[in-house]
C-alpha cells in the first residue's frame, strides 16, 4: 500500500513537473511573424492612438487618469513602432526583448487606468484590437505570458 502510494505520488509529481517545464518555454522564434505581428500592433497603436485623441474630454473627477492614460497610449504607440522597426531591420528575440519589456509595463500601466476612465466603443475597439495582438506577440518573449483580458470597470 504504501509503495502504491509512493508511485502514485512520484508519478504525480513527475507528470506535473512536465507540464510546468512544457508550459515555461517559449515559443519557437519566428523571426517572420513576429515581426509580421509587430508591424500589425505598430498600426494598430497608432489606431488607437488617433481614436483616443478624437475622444470627447472627460470631466474634471477623470483628468488626472485620462493624462495619464493618453500619455500611455502615446508610449504604446512609441514602443510598438520601436519593436516593429527593430524586427524589420532584422533584430532578433533577444535584441527586441527590452522593447518588448517597456511595451508590456506601458499595457500593464494603461489597463490599470483605463479602469478609472470612460472610453467610447471605438476606442474600446481599438484597444481590442491591440490586445488580441499582444496576445499573440507574447509567447514570443515571455514563457508565462497569460492572454490579456478584456479591461473591466
Amino acid at each position: 500500500m504504501f509503495r502504491r502510494t509512493t508511485r502514485t505520488l512520484a508519478l504525480g509529481l513527475l507528470l506535473a513537473g512536465v507540464a510546468i517545464s512544457a508550459h515555461a518555454e517559449l515559443q519557437k522564434w519566428d523571426a517572420a511573424k513576429a515581426g509580421a505581428l509587430a508591424a500589425q500592433l505598430q498600426t494598430a497603436t497608432r489606431d488607437l492612438y488617433d481614436t483616443f485623441y478624437k475622444q470627447p474630454k472627460v470631466g474634471a473627477g477623470q483628468a488626472q487618469e485620462y493624462y495619464r492614460l493618453k500619455q500611455d497610449v502615446r508610449h504604446l504607440r512609441n514602443e510598438a513602432k520601436a519593436l516593429a522597426g527593430a524586427l524589420e531591420k532584422g533584430a532578433g528575440q533577444a535584441e527586441t526583448l527590452p522593447i518588448y519589456e517597456d511595451l508590456m509595463q506601458v499595457v500593464r500601466r494603461a489597463r490599470d487606468d483605463a479602469q478609472h476612465v470612460f472610453t467610447t466603443r471605438d476606442v474600446q475597439e481599438k484597444a481590442t484590437a491591440v490586445r488580441a495582438l499582444v496576445n499573440q506577440l507574447s509567447p514570443y518573449y515571455d514563457p508565462d505570458a497569460v492572454p490579456l483580458q478584456p479591461v473591466t470597470r
